[in-house]
């Protein structure tokens, strides 16, 4: 899941200071990079994940002294871009930068999947987890999430929610905090995440979970009302929404990540090159600065530990689909 960020968003991103105070390249992996690299986002441009590469791109091109390139290729959910990565030579010139839900949702809502995150690519770094805002329409009569799940338990079946599309990590995440809060309600999938807020302004849905970045404008102008944050804390960007736990539904966790990987079979030594780079990056003060611009806090983890985060998530979502009967496709 990704789509466009209002043009004020984008633009305050791109229009950030240069990147300052990263160190110089320091020649890990022999020659590694010796040409151009390619940054594969399996989403279109504008999104969270394209911004998000776009500052590593820059900040990698700093610190191994090489360009870093950003290609977008969406479709299928993310699917096609994986894939185009997960069949790509192993050599360090095409990485996926890219949220989880093509690599730990997609895979488990069909049993022909072209490819597994286990078994098809090489985990480098953890960016960043962002979370997402549960908002409701300003006229919506509930003011809190206790207002909202007691509306749902009364009106079994009755509350609609929106999401991007099937299989979108806000998506999974809008039907396990309904499990968890303990009503049943009915998705209502768009093509996009603009046309799901379109009609959440419009009062035609009772509520959405979305990317803090997507939404935080509307948060903020009080043209959506924000119930809670999928946070482990209260965020810097809008410190007066309370998480989701201190709200009372626990386990949602925090919803969509942000990493970098390559395909499987990649050096070691190119790995290991790759995931300093990306320490390097979040050191940087200029790229801390642009992050909490987004609303988004690093949470880096690189290689194994990476590895274990994902299995974990997948296994997260795979019972997510499970519990919420979710029609798995041929």
């Amino acid at each position: 899941m990704d789509q466009a960020l209002p043009k004020g968003l984008t633009r305050r991103v791109c229009l950030a200071l240069p990147l300052a105070g990263l160190a110089p390249r320091t020649g890990h992996a022999a020659d590694y990079p010796v040409r151009p690299v390619t940054f594969m986002v399996p989403y279109a441009a504008g999104g969270t994940a394209d911004i998000l590469a776009r500052v590593v791109a820059e900040a990698f091109g700093e610190v191994l002294g090489q360009s870093f390139i950003v290609e977008n290729k969406p479709g299928a959910s993310g699917t096609i871009g994986c894939n185009a990565v997960a069949k790509s030579a192993a050599d360090g010139y095409t990485l996926l930068f890219t949220a989880g839900g093509p690599l730990t949702i997609g895979p488990n809502l069909t049993k022909n999947a072209p490819y597994r995150a286990a078994t098809d690519f090489k985990p480098i770094g953890l960016l960043t987890q962002v979370p997402s805002f549960l908002v409701v329409n300003p006229a919506n009569p509930a003011k809190t999430v206790a207002d909202l799940v007691a509306a749902g338990k009364a009106r079994a079946g009755k509350l609609h929610f929106a999401s991007p599309g099937v299989g979108t990590s806000v998506h999974l995440l809008s039907e396990l905090f309904r499990l968890e809060a303990g009503f049943e309600a009915v998705h209502v999938p768009y093509r996009g995440g603009a046309p799901a807020v379109n009609d959440l302004l419009g009062g035609h849905i009772d509520f959405l979970f979305e990317n803090v970045p997507q939404l935080l404008p509307q948060v903020a102008s009080n043209s959506l009302r924000a119930l809670a944050v999928t946070a482990p804390a209260r965020i810097a960007a809008a410190p007066a929404i309370p998480t989701l736990d201190e709200a009372g539904v626990k386990n949602v966790g925090v919803g969509t990540w942000y990493g970098l990987l390559g395909p499987q079979g990649l050096a070691p030594a190119v790995t290991a090159a790759l995931a300093e780079a990306l320490r390097k990056t979040i050191a940087s003060p200029a790229v801390v600065r642009r992050l909490a611009e987004l609303g988004v806090e690093t949470d880096l983890r690189t290689e194994a530990a990476f590895a274990g985060f994902i299995a974990e998530d997948d296994a997260r979502w795979k019972a997510t689909i499970t519990r919420a009967r979710i029609e798995v496709a041929n």
